[in-house]
């Protein structure tokens, strides 16, 4: 059992059950989520989710927060989609949430998640849902090839700016936006440990450090925190 002064400091939100597996080990753990998610959901963004629900659509998602605020405004319909996610943890919210989807494939990140699109080579024309802060790899990569891209953004990411008082022995990243919060007030000391939930954190983080980082093998919270307990 690592010892009481063990610090952690976990940048976004975290399931209780996962938060017990912490403290449990006598970590000394810290939630600080340094972004909040929204759903948008207007009246025009609503009618624009109906319509494409009566389509026989190719979508994407590379966020659970986007398929949840994407659900509810389809009022339990069934739909016929083609659906390509990014990570686990969004192909099993679609295929819980959303009724009558089929599931085209699923990648680690947005990068292949588009080569796996473009592979298909069957759609000329995807709906990519959300958020209003979105990396620009998947959409651009998408138009190289032609392929019209229909962004509809569904849920807002407001960065927070946290001047923390200590430092910790490790940090966990979950998202991109997250880390420029934490470097907009924070620097990193020689000896905390990163880790980044996926390619696109840990290179947002590469922007603000040389520091190690370290990742697990499949992007997801889960997988991320049985790394850190592996690696005190």
């Amino acid at each position: 059992m690592p010892a009481n002064n063990t610090s952690i400091l976990i940048t976004g939100e975290l399931a209780e059950g996962l938060l017990q597996q912490l403290t449990s080990k006598g970590f000394n753990v810290d939630v600080i989520p340094f972004i909040k998610t929204e759903s948008i959901q207007p009246a025009i963004i609503q009618q624009e989710i109906e319509r494409i629900a009566t389509l026989d659509a190719t979508v994407i998602f590379t966020s659970g927060n986007a398929v949840e605020a994407v659900s509810p405004l389809l009022l339990n319909k069934k739909i016929n989609w083609k659906v390509y996610c990014v990570g686990e943890k969004t192909k099993s919210l679609a295929e819980k949430l959303l009724a009558g989807i089929t599931l085209a494939a699923v990648a680690d990140n947005a990068i292949h998640l588009s080569q796996k699109i473009i592979g298909d080579n069957n759609a000329a024309e995807v709906y990519f849902f959300c958020g209003d802060k979105r990396r620009d790899e998947l959409p651009a990569l998408l138009l190289q090839e032609n392929m019209h891209v229909h962004e509809v953004k569904v849920y807002t990411t407001t960065v927070f700016r946290y001047k923390l008082s200590k430092p910790y022995n490790a940090v966990l990243f979950f998202s991109p936006s997250a880390v420029k919060g934490f470097f907009s007030a924070n620097t990193i000391h020689a000896p905390t440990a990163l880790f980044a939930i996926g390619d696109t954190t840990a290179a947002e983080i590469r922007k603000y450090t040389s520091a190690n980082i370290i990742m697990s093998e499949q992007p997801g919270k889960k997988e991320l925190v049985e790394k850190l307990l592996a690696f005190f």
